[in-house]
């Protein structure tokens, strides 16, 4: 198997929840529906990887790769604020949503031209996903306390897909650029899968329990 025939293999799973997304959409309120379109958007970025990989153009690999790096933060950020049962929470998301755009321009733009870093967005990505995932994992906590029963709630299974991509990916980009990451960046496409299919799940439990935004 060719890595061109595994990495187009390795997009397929993305359909499954955008498949229960759509099929649930009548349930699905401004929230759940963004969310839709925002796996509408990480498949079109992983398409247009796949096809810039065969075609051998690691260099717009790294565009495309950090403009969705751009993207997820913002909505992750979005999402923590539309959803969230604290107030605190709420103010912190929406600071930082506002600060995702500047501070993705200096990691991208300002800092490599500071250091030698091959890996533009090397910075951002790990920072975005530490914050999420501490976020998230807070929201998570609240939602188990104050939801009965936990796991028929859709924004709680959207909440952990967050909260498992962000810790673990997180737990990968910090041993970018070492000898480790070679052995061990498998398991981000493992992450990945596993997001899905609590994204799925949250679209699943739609109809059972209609989320808020």
């Amino acid at each position: 198997m060719t890595k061109t025939t595994l990495q187009a293999i390795l997009v397929l799973p993305i359909f499954v929840p955008l498949i229960v997304g759509i099929v649930k959409r009548k349930s699905a309120d401004r929230t759940s529906q963004l969310f839709i379109y925002f796996l509408l958007a990480g498949l079109i970025t992983d398409a247009v990887m796949w096809v810039l990989f065969y075609l051998e153009k690691p260099e717009k690999l790294l565009i495309i790769f950090n403009f969705y790096s751009l993207v997820e933060a913002v909505f992750f950020f979005w999402f923590l604020y539309a959803t969230s049962l604290s107030g605190t929470l709420r103010k912190a998301s929406y600071i930082l949503l506002f600060a995702t755009l500047p501070f993705w321009i200096f990691c991208v733009f300002i800092y490599p031209t500071m250091v030698e870093e091959s890996f533009q967005s090397a910075v951002f990505d790990t920072t975005y996903e530490m914050i999420v995932s501490f976020l998230a994992g807070y929201a998570l906590l609240l939602r188990v306390e104050k939801e009965t029963p936990v796991f028929s709630s859709s924004i709680v299974w959207f909440t952990l897909g967050i909260f498992f991509y962000c810790f673990c990916t997180f737990y990968i980009m910090t041993f970018l650029q070492t000898f480790i990451s070679y052995r061990i960046w498998f398991l981000n496409n493992i992450f990945n899968i596993t997001s899905y299919a609590f994204y799925a799940l949250g679209f699943w439990y739609l109809k059972a329990k209609p989320i808020s935004g």
